[in-house]
């Protein structure tokens, strides 16, 4: 922090000696996010000789709460769109900088912006220039331009990466999949990194309850599979890290086909349906709508698997002090004419009285759009919570949720069922499907999950 009496205030650089009004915090936050990104010093006095820092006041302990939620405001609600920024605060004593105790100094830390022009609510562009924040007319424009094309160069990077779709074999034609893209810096300009060895992440990879056995390093990362018991050419459950602490994870939805469904002898075998509640009653009716040209997809495990997949997350992330907050986009790609399934009585009254949805595309994005209202934002945790945690499921809930609408769901039917017997059956349904994992993969069971 001394070393900032040798640092003018410049492109980069902004001192202030006390608290900013919002206008002004939000003046400072849009030029450098308008620009090329900078630092901005709370508490720190500039010498008007040279412009470099001079002295170091701090701001008074009990106003660094209000300080930072000021920031944030300035952030969020003076600003279109909502800058990123990161904050850190050095409490005193400092000796070296002469910090006194029950004062701090607040530094923010403000990446170039992903989303340009950041405009402030008065209506002017900032750019960074030299020593100061110059405002630049809104009606610039040249300016609006270079500064709207930056953006979207920005943005079509970020939804390539979040919308991709895996290259499968022709055998795997028919099948369906889940895609989660989640990460803590969607434009990579907070430099977020992983910096564990492959052991480190091996080993945080094959914990239960989400348990991977086939590990291996990518160009960029690290890629994990539920291999054992599965054909090893095919993409199976998939977890794809960069060291950008980005995750895209392919889970493989399970689905029948119909016709075979449809030849059950309801009063004998209903084979693996038997364990469902209203199985039964869902084949009644499908048999009722003479469904032959389809298939059903079975989504009574997607809530434990999307809370583990999100935990999971938490965890590596966490392993180098990323808690978050995580932005989450689900993609469910070959869902044309498939049926969903959900073993509740809620969904099979609506079933029985206004039929069984039936998907009219083959692709759905989970929320629709693009940056940021296409993306799920899940807050900051000061604690990363365990993966058994049972509030991972309140963590999965809005992907659940727009991913069940997405292929038919009514929200109010997934409501009325949002109690324990919902739960109930997604832990049943987790555990069943461990269980099979764990047989296939030939582990004693002694390590099935219970």
């Amino acid at each position: 922090m001394a070393g900032l009496c040798d640092v003018a205030e410049g492109w980069y650089v902004e001192y202030k000696s006390e608290l900013p009004s919002l206008r002004d915090l939000a003046k400072s936050l849009s030029s450098f996010a308008n620009r090329s990104g900078g630092w901005l010093f709370l508490g720190v006095m500039e010498n008007h000789d040279d412009n470099t820092a001079a002295s170091f006041p701090g701001i008074p302990d009990q106003d660094v709460p209000t300080a930072l939620e000021r920031v944030r405001n300035a952030a969020k609600d003076l600003l279109q769109p909502t800058v990123l920024y990161d904050t850190r605060t050095l409490a005193g004593p400092l000796p070296a900088t002469s910090l006194a105790s029950g004062r701090s100094i607040i530094v923010v830390r403000i990446p170039e912006g992903a989303s340009p022009p950041y405009v402030h609510n008065e209506g002017r562009i900032y750019i960074r220039t030299g020593d100061s924040s110059s405002p630049v007319p809104a009606n610039d424009r040249t300016t609006v331009e270079l500064l709207y094309r930056k953006g979207e160069e920005k943005t079509s990077l970020l939804e390539a990466r979040a919308s991709r779709m895996p290259e499968v074999s022709k055998a795997e034609s028919n099948n369906s999949y889940l895609h989660l893209f989640i990460c803590s810096d969607p434009f990579e300009v907070l430099a977020h990194w992983y910096g564990g060895s492959y052991s480190d992440f091996a080993s945080m990879m094959v914990a239960q309850p989400l348990p991977f056995d086939n590990i291996y390093t990518s160009q960029d990362g690290f890629i994990a599979r539920q291999a054992r018991g599965n054909d090893r050419y095919h993409r199976t459950f998939t977890w794809e890290f960069s060291r950008k602490c980005t995750s895209f994870v392919t889970i493989p939805l399970n689905s029948v086909e119909v016709p075979p469904l449809l030849h059950i002898n309801l009063d004998a075998d209903l084979g693996d349906w038997v364990h469902y509640d209203e199985g039964k009653a869902f084949i009644s009716s499908l048999r009722d709508d003479s469904l032959r040209l389809s298939r059903v997809i079975d989504l009574n495990i997607a809530l434990p698997l999307i809370g583990g997949v999100l935990a999971r997350h938490r965890t590596v992330s966490g392993s180098v002090g990323i808690k978050g907050p995580f932005y989450v986009r689900a993609t469910v790609e070959n869902v044309w004419r498939t049926i969903p399934f959900i073993d509740t009585a809620e969904y099979m009254a609506n079933v029985r009285r206004f039929g069984v949805p039936v998907v009219q595309d083959s692709d759905l994005t989970a929320p629709l759009g693009g940056w940021p209202e296409g993306f799920i934002a899940l807050p900051e945790m000061e604690r990363v919570p365990t993966e058994e945690d049972p509030g991972n499921f309140a963590q999965a809930i809005p992907i659940w949720l727009a991913v069940m609408q997405a292929l038919g769901i009514p929200g109010e039917i997934l409501a009325e069922s949002a109690d324990n017997k919902l739960v109930e059956v997604a832990l049943r349904e987790a555990g069943r499907h461990r269980d099979r994992w764990a047989e296939s993969a030939g582990l004693p069971p002694e390590l099935h999950l219970p």
